[in-house]
């Protein structure tokens, strides 16, 4: 249930991540982890040619690396209840730039770092709520700590539609302190599906293909250029993720995998200017991930 999307900073983050998996997981139990256990996570590390945050650009130039973590904690289910499952979580995000973004301070090369609480609501008919309150922060400098409130609504429509599933989501996001763009706190939209096609049926190796699609849309001063103006149109992307698991590593390590993702983003006026004139851009991204 992923919020989110070489270098040592990272993979200290990211063992530092896993240290506190590991603590948690201990805390639960013999069955931490596994079946019946309340306690569950993801840990991955992405590679990426350009990091666009709701399709604003952040870095388009050299090597960029994305490591993160979620923890999650089950502290409700039912199968019959108006409410079916709540979940919190804590998460923490990293972008790593080889080219130090902006860099006004060391560490240079650690642009940004977000920390975030959610809670999940499971209800019936396959939807899901998720708030996250995001801390957007910049190690070295680059800018201010920037807050956003941000309210999810997914639906699992697989039992309904079956393989013709398309997983559709809205999620409104709300800024709290400061901004990412433009002069004012503002109000995005991003709505979008995740259509999941299993065309190669492997027992050992069954690679999953997504084509998802997304919209990033303004409802007040989200996407605002230097002269104040807003645009509701911010971006629309589209483009194909391949999922690859690794089962020849033991169950008892987490379910690992490799993930590959390319998309290609069409910009509105306001983060066209902000892509350097560009109206289209491609984004590829490669990830090594595991579950528990």
């Amino acid at each position: 249930m992923s919020v989110r999307t070489a270098n040592g900073i990272g993979v200290t983050l990211l063992v530092a991540l896993l240290a506190l998996g590991a603590g948690g997981t201990a805390l639960a139990g013999e069955d931490a982890g596994g079946p019946g256990s309340r306690i569950s996570g993801v840990f991955q590390v992405d590679f990426t040619n350009a990091y666009f945050f709701r399709g604003i650009l952040n870095e388009r130039d050299d090597f960029i690396t994305q490591p993160w973590g979620e923890l999650y904690l089950n502290l409700y289910s039912s199968e019959t209840a108006p409410i079916r499952d709540v979940t919190v979580g804590v998460g923490a995000w990293a972008s790593i730039h080889d080219n130090k973004t902006l860099a006004d301070k060391s560490p240079k090369i650690l642009y940004e770092v977000d920390w975030y609480p959610l809670i999940s609501l499971g209800l019936p008919g396959g939807l899901t709520y998720t708030t996250v309150y995001y801390f957007y922060t910049s190690p070295n400098g680059a800018w201010a700590t920037v807050q956003e409130w941000n309210h999810k609504l997914a639906w699992d429509d697989s039992e309904v539609l079956g393989r013709l599933s398309l997983s559709p989501y809205i999620n409104v996001a709300i800024e709290t302190s400061r901004n990412s763009l433009g002069t004012e706190k503002g109000v995005g939209i991003q709505m979008g599906v995740e259509p999941t096609i299993y065309e190669f049926q492997n027992e050992r190796f069954p690679l999953a293909l997504t084509f998802p699609v997304e919209v990033g849309l303004s409802a007040g001063d989200y996407y605002e250029n230097g002269a104040g103006r807003d645009d509701t149109f911010g971006y629309v992307n589209w483009g194909v993720s391949a999922s690859l698991p690794l089962p020849f590593i033991h169950e008892s390590y987490g379910a690992w995998s490799l993930g590959l993702r390319g998309k290609v983003y069409y910009f509105g006026d306001n983060l066209a200017g902000v892509n350097r004139g560009n109206e289209i851009y491609g984004v590829v991204a490669g990830g090594l991930g595991v579950e528990f």
